[in-house]
């Protein structure tokens, strides 16, 4: 019987580690990214009018400036627009909840993950990139300074990887966030801007 025992536990504590939840990451960098290519059949310069507007939107309505207070005549410092309007990045921000200690959702822990959007356009196509993914925890902020940061990279390292509130709260937030963004993003080129009064 034990003999039948042994293989049977290694094979399945080999697909435990396989089946684990881990952010998808850039083989040359090492980083997360999270990348979609669209074709939608639009001139250019028209996707990058749209885009445009709809990250001056998201800038404003994602809470990104609670933390950083970096925009001027209100408009993102962090906006990178490309004369021949070929690319257009922006930095932006979204959060993500999870219980803490006994995970009975009793105590709530919030973090702020901060993002590069990066839109690269071709004709009839565009390619919208999510990376630079770092995390800001609300509960080791001190005197309302800003708290300390750490790349979104560390979820995936194995000390991390394996907490149940990373693979059942963390991760899953995350993916469904960026999900969103293209979704939005792709919404919003398509049908014009969606986000007007």
């Amino acid at each position: 019987m034990k003999k039948f025992l042994l293989p049977f536990l290694f094979v399945f504590f080999l697909q435990q580690l396989s089946a684990q939840l881990k952010f998808p990451t850039d083989d040359h960098s090492g980083k997360v990214v999270f990348a979609k290519t669209s074709s939608i059949e639009l001139p250019r310069s028209e996707m990058y009018k749209r885009t445009k507007n709809w990250l001056l939107y998201q800038y404003a309505t994602s809470k990104f400036e609670d933390y950083f207070n970096i925009s001027k005549k209100g408009k993102p410092i962090y906006l990178h627009e490309d004369a021949r309007m070929r690319s257009i990045a922006g930095k932006y921000g979204f959060y993500i909840m999870y219980p803490i200690e006994d995970l009975s959702g009793l105590n709530m822990e919030q973090t702020f993950v901060t993002y590069t959007l990066t839109v690269n356009f071709k004709d009839t196509a565009f390619e919208s990139k999510v990376s630079d993914l770092k995390c800001y925890t609300t509960a080791s902020s001190k005197n309302g300074m800003r708290p300390p940061q750490f790349d979104l990279e560390a979820y995936n390292s194995p000390q991390l990887n394996q907490l149940d509130h990373v693979q059942q709260y963390i991760i899953p937030q995350v993916l469904n966030s960026v999900r969103k963004v293209h979704e939005d993003l792709y919404r919003n080129i398509r049908y014009g801007n969606l986000t007007s009064e």
